[in-house]
């Protein structure tokens, strides 16, 4: 049975729809957490924002460079 679950999380289509997951998680957060009122506190959304941005990116690249 775990052996099913880590193929599954290893096959080459679910890497790439979860790095396009996490980079629209990425840009909702991105576009979200910035306020007005709340400039100060939207930082560290943003910078929350970019770092998930990039691991979408690795996620993706890892996906599309892994060898069948």
């Amino acid at each position: 049975m775990w052996e099913k679950i880590k193929a599954f999380f290893e096959n080459k289509v679910t890497i790439i729809v979860e790095s396009v997951v996490i980079a629209l998680a990425a840009a909702g957060l991105f576009i979200g957490g910035v306020n007005a009122e709340e400039t100060a506190k939207s930082i560290a959304f943003d910078v929350g924002a970019v770092l998930a941005a990039i691991e979408a990116l690795i996620t993706f690249i890892q996906g599309i460079t892994k060898k069948a």
